[in-house]
């Protein structure tokens, strides 16, 4: 969804920084995934952690 959004919004940007435009957007999408995902990460294993007896 973010990634839509980013080529939604970068759409506007004026042709001459478009390709910075579009580097950056790419950048800010991987970060924001893989952030995303090593916090779910990290609370699904202290959620296992916390249920053993």
């Amino acid at each position: 969804m973010l990634v839509v959004y980013l080529m939604l919004t970068l759409r506007g940007v004026a042709p001459a920084s478009q390709a910075t435009a579009r580097t950056v957007g790419a950048v800010a999408a991987v970060a924001w995934y893989v952030l995303t995902f090593r916090i779910v990460q990290r609370i699904a294993l202290e959620w296992l952690k916390s249920r053993r007896p």
